[in-house]
């Protein structure tokens, strides 16, 4: 559902329409992801207009990708300590 609202904003009924979900739960999720803030909502009238937050979306990435730096890191490290054994 993130990737749908990627690049346009999209109406919560548009959204359950292209996912196949339905109404109710195609809403539950886009609660979800505005509580998480990973989307924006404009209100038109009675419409509510979901766009991805793209800057809340690249600061998660980076903290995700920085618990695998550390990850690799230390495998590297551990690698790098068995081949000295090794050697």
């Amino acid at each position: 559902m993130l990737r749908l609202v990627w690049s346009t904003e999209r109406t919560s009924t548009d959204l359950a329409d292209r996912t196949g979900m339905s109404r109710p739960a195609a809403s539950q999720h886009l609660r979800v992801l505005r509580h998480a803030e990973l989307v924006d909502v404009r209100v038109d009238g009675n419409r509510r207009w979901y766009r991805a937050d793209h800057a809340r979306v690249a600061r998660i990435r980076t903290l995700v990708e920085s618990f695998w730096d550390d990850r690799i890191d230390a495998l590297a490290a551990e690698a790098q300590a068995e081949a000295d054994r090794r050697a």
